[in-house]
């Protein structure tokens, strides 16, 4: 790994990148790349509905609006080996719970559970307390670490579409339960730090010019202290926080659903034939959808910091409406696949985006508190995806009008981020002529 060192020896924030990786390969992949493929089966068992079953998912989500709020001002203050800790442990304890459960009640509150420390502590955490250990290449290693989910999930799919096969869903929550904790946990108590400070060493790159260095992208840093106190007041934020809820929109919708689009829905004891392919096919296509995303999510953030906001942003509206486009064939080979490898791009925007637009718009000051807030919202969307994509399917016994709401989403998402970039410009340049403090590396305001 280029630039790897510094000063002559192994960059420890590379361990923090590793641990955030199999948090996100396991904790995240599980609840949000490998529930779907449980959504037909547990609808069948348990004679509920698709509605009902995104609900659940739902309530995970909108759990984890209001539990980002609180992650993220806990990143600024406590250790991140608690917080690691503390999200690994209560995975592996609400899987458990999902392999016994046999009625509706107790499917949403073990994702209440989830959305209160899984969900909301897993790519919060690793982003945030990543970008606190990195200024040069800061898109790079938040994307290595994100990408952990793509990872995870090419492995975690076709064994979770075999085991579901061969002896059950709930037999496949139990060993789910298991790698969660065996892999994920040793690597978070023992190495996780908040802060570079916390082992006596600075950011990588402090005190470079990003410009002439790792980011060449046009994106100027922002070291003057903008902060919450007033970025709530601003528009331009809000605008970024507008484009974020539709990207969660799209998240929401095609995540909760892609696996039922391409095989079938039994309900009441009717099958409701969407996409015809079965249960391993599309295991096997949604595999190649969480291989796309480990390239995407490490070559999105590549972008960031050579090309700059905008070229990122670009891309991935332009995949996120491609992918809507391409899930209205689901009872073709081409139509599911191209979906996959278009959305395996776009949904990076709702990972890898949020850490890095807030950094490159308005600096590291209050960065958990405010990356935690544009979590919230995103996640917010994503309940509103989930949600409204399985009545509109219990409506209309189809998956093409949601599909139809993905691409007007994605339109949306793409038009407030892109103009979220200059109005932030805007406000940083009126706080520089205001005088406000400048920021050091780690995002303190330097007191002179």
């Amino acid at each position: 790994m280029e630039a790897a060192k510094q000063g002559g020896r192994f960059f420890y924030g590379w361990w923090i990148v590793a641990g955030g990786l199999l948090i996100m390969a396991t904790c995240y992949t599980v609840f949000v790349n490998c529930i779907p493929l449980f959504q037909s089966h547990m609808v069948e068992d348990l004679g509920i509905t698709v509605g009902q079953f995104n609900t659940g998912v739902s309530i995970c989500t909108v759990v984890a609006v209001f539990a980002s709020l609180v992650i993220g001002k806990l990143t600024d203050k406590c250790s991140a080996r608690v917080l690691g800790a503390v999200t690994v442990l209560t995975s592996s304890v609400v899987l458990v719970g999902l392999s016994f459960v046999t009625q509706l009640w107790q499917l949403y509150a073990l994702c209440a559970v989830a959305g209160m420390i899984v969900v909301a502590g897993t790519r919060l955490l690793v982003s945030v307390i990543i970008s606190n250990w990195f200024t040069l290449k800061r898109g790079l290693a938040v994307s290595i670490a994100l990408s952990g989910s793509g990872l995870g999930g090419v492995i975690l799919s076709p064994v979770t579409s075999a085991m579901i096969a061969g002896s059950g869903w709930r037999a496949a929550f139990l060993v789910l339960a298991v790698i969660c904790l065996v892999a994920a946990l040793p690597l978070a108590v023992v190495v996780f730090r908040s802060r570079p400070i916390d082992k006596g060493l600075e950011p990588y790159g402090a005190g470079q010019v990003e410009q002439t260095k790792a980011d060449r992208s046009p994106d100027v840093p922002v070291m003057v202290s903008i902060g919450w106190k007033h970025l709530r007041k601003s528009s331009a934020f809000w605008l970024l926080i507008v484009g974020f809820v539709m990207m969660g929109v799209v998240n929401g919708a095609i995540i909760t659903n892609s696996i039922s689009n391409m095989t079938s829905v039994t309900l009441d004891g009717v099958e409701v034939v969407t996409g015809g392919h079965s249960t391993l096919w599309a295991g096997s296509v949604w595999s190649f959808y969480l291989a796309v995303v480990i390239v995407a999510k490490v070559s999105l953030g590549a972008i960031y910091d050579r090309w700059g906001m905008k070229a990122g942003t670009i891309l991935g509206t332009i995949t996120s409406i491609a992918a809507g486009v391409a899930l209205c064939f689901p009872a073709t080979d081409a139509g599911p696949i191209l979906a996959c490898l278009f959305f395996g791009f776009a949904t990076c925007m709702g990972t890898v985006a949020p850490p890095i637009m807030v950094v490159k718009e308005y600096g590291k000051k209050d960065l958990g508190t405010v990356v935690g807030i544009v979590t919230a919202f995103e996640m917010l969307g994503a309940a509103v995806g989930a949600v409204v994509s399985g009545v509109m399917f219990d409506v209309s016994m189809s998956f093409f009008p949601v599909w139809i709401m993905v691409i007007a989403a994605s339109a949306l998402m793409g038009v407030a981020l892109l103009a979220s970039i200059p109005a932030a410009r805007r406000l940083v340049a009126r706080r520089t002529a205001e005088g406000a403090p400048q920021l050091d590396a780690e995002g303190f305001e330097i007191v002179t």
